[in-house]
């Protein structure tokens, strides 16, 4: 088998074991961040699925459309949307709001990229560059991947740094601050592959994804911790 595609495999059978154990904890816990986070890991899975499909056969206007709007548009914004609602929750109304620009922002990308006319003929693989680039215009769709693509960033910078902060001033929320770093080395990492693979070529850009899918997966672990078992009291005699 082609090294490449089992790479690819690896990425998509993880990915999805992650989407199912993420969305079961937020069935049984309602965390916000964990349903950002499962929302994220699907698209994850849904990019690398596409990826597989363009290693085997190349890339179509489907699988590209697919990719773009899950790996390359809305990823990083999703991944940082869970860390918000992770570090800061009691601002819950503010991070509504956020949430609700989110959304519209990404439902709009997904639309545009979903009926923006492609050149099939653009989408060949090359040694150099596995993922076409500017397929798609700056105005709007690469504005809109920029403007996304920053706010998942600074999500994951700004909330790596006041955890840090905040715990070196406070000596709280310590069990935090590991889980938000990982995820957003992951997200860096994630972040990064496309560059690591124009220069060193496609085999770096697959581990490169593996790796930060499963940084991503040790931070979310982290931030779940098990729960403690209450203790019965024992029966009067």
């Amino acid at each position: 088998m082609n090294v490449n595609v089992l790479f690819s495999s690896a990425d998509v059978l993880l990915g999805f074991v992650f989407t199912v154990l993420v969305a079961r904890q937020y069935v049984t816990r309602r965390k916000m961040h964990q349903l950002m986070w499962a929302i994220a890991i699907a698209m994850w899975t849904i990019a690398t699925a596409a990826e597989w499909l363009a290693t085997v056969n190349g890339w179509s206007s489907l699988t590209y459309r697919a990719y773009y709007a899950t790996g390359a548009l809305l990823i990083p914004a999703w991944l940082g949307m869970g860390t918000l609602y992770l570090l800061f929750h009691t601002l819950r109304e503010w991070l509504n709001r956020i949430l609700l620009a989110l959304t519209v922002l990404s439902l709009l990308g997904i639309f545009l990229i979903a009926v923006w006319q492609i050149d099939e003929s653009i989408l060949v693989m090359s040694n150099s560059q596995f993922v076409p680039l500017k397929v798609f215009p700056f105005f709007p769709i690469q504005l809109l991947l920029i403007v996304l693509n920053t706010f998942g960033t600074i999500a994951f910078a700004g909330g790596a740094l006041w955890s840090a902060y905040h715990f070196a001033r406070t000596r709280t929320m310590g069990d935090r601050i590991l889980p938000t770093i990982l995820i957003g080395i992951g997200g860096f990492i994630a972040a990064g592959a496309h560059s690591l693979g124009v220069v060193s070529g496609i085999e770096l850009f697959r581990v490169s994804e593996l790796v930060a899918l499963i940084v991503i997966f040790i931070g979310f672990l982290l931030s779940t911790p098990a729960p403690q078992n209450k203790s019965v009291p024992a029966p009067a005699t």
